[in-house]
């Protein structure tokens, strides 16, 4: 019966000793596994860290070496591209930051026109740059100044006849022009040309860019602030010219039994053009008394309401009994 026992509890611990062991076995194959992917994720992630990139970035020139507030700066493109290269998050940082200058060096360059080199500062140092205009030309000038009233131009022929201009006004009066000094020198005028269509007959308001010009006309290359100034030009109805038809009329006889002839067809009419425009015609007036065979009579013709004048002042009507 002990014997029996024995092999009971002897058979017991196997199978427990057995369990255990396949247990252990698990974890360390799941421990094992576990280490593997998080070693993965690691590699990963550091092959994106260090993974390379290049972005193409425009950024503004920065001029060095002199006073930009002293000198009149021409030529060189407002922004040049940049293309730079390395790491992907430094290459996303400098694209999105801009945190790098493009510069040129100036200094002790005289007046002129000068090709100078590009410079870029600023960048990590583990990303690399290509400029894809690594010189500019451009032109400074020692920079002066002076001022000037502003002048309006504009073609009085486009003006519709019978219509007047009144007072014109600019909402800038007063500029300054900057530039080099001889340029200075040759400015005669700064204008506001503005621009009319053929017979405006209404106010006009326009923007218009003010241009500093020599005693020809000529534009001069300087600068001028401010740059646009707006131009009012009342035009309002005024007195003019009209040529209006002639209708020859009758008193004291049957005009149907005449034949009346003028010498003018149609006269010129001066006054308001308001009243101009409703005239259709005008008329002179043939006193029929006492004729009895062809008669010429010059007769005076009426002024309507509201003109001024008529020319010619008669017509010389020739008047036929008919038969």
């Amino acid at each position: 019966m002990k014997r029996r026992t024995d092999k009971i509890v002897y058979g017991l611990l196997t199978l427990a000793v057995a369990i255990f062991m396949s247990a252990y076995t698990d974890s360390q194959s799941t421990t094992s596994t576990r280490r593997s992917n998080n070693n993965t994720n690691e590699l990963s992630t550091i092959g994106k860290i260090t993974s390379s990139q290049s972005a193409t970035v425009n950024v503004p020139i920065q001029f060095s070496g002199i006073n930009t507030d002293d000198y009149y700066i021409s030529g060189a493109p407002d922004n040049v591209a940049v293309t730079i290269s390395g790491p992907s998050a430094l290459v996303t940082a400098a694209k999105n930051t801009k945190n790098f200058q493009v510069s040129a060096n100036l200094k002790n360059l005289s007046d002129g026109t000068h090709t100078v080199s590009l410079k870029v500062t600023g960048l990590n140092k583990d990303l690399t740059y290509k400029l894809k205009t690594p010189k500019v030309t451009l032109t400074m000038y020692k920079r002066t100044s002076s001022y000037y009233s502003v002048k309006t131009n504009y073609n009085k022929d486009a003006i519709a006849d019978g219509y007047t201009v009144g007072t014109v006004t600019t909402s800038v009066n007063n500029v300054q022009i900057m530039g080099r000094q001889s340029a200075i020198n040759v400015v005669d005028s700064v204008v506001a040309d503005v621009q009319l269509k053929r017979d405006t007959k209404k106010t006009v308001r326009q923007k218009v860019t003010l241009q500093a010009v020599d005693a020809n006309g000529n534009p001069v290359d300087v600068a001028v602030s401010p740059q646009v100034t707006t131009v009012k030009i009342p035009i309002k109805t005024g007195n003019g010219t009209r040529q209006v038809p002639l209708d020859l009329k009758t008193k004291n006889g049957n005009a149907s039994e005449f034949s009346l002839s003028g010498s003018v067809n149609e006269v010129a009419v001066q006054g308001n053009i308001d009243v101009l425009n409703k005239l259709k015609n005008v008329h002179a007036v043939v006193d029929l008394s006492g004729v009895t065979t062809a008669t010429q009579k010059d007769v005076t013709i009426d002024v309507p309401n509201g003109a001024e004048s008529v020319d010619p002042k008669t017509v010389s009507v020739v008047i036929t009994p008919k038969e």
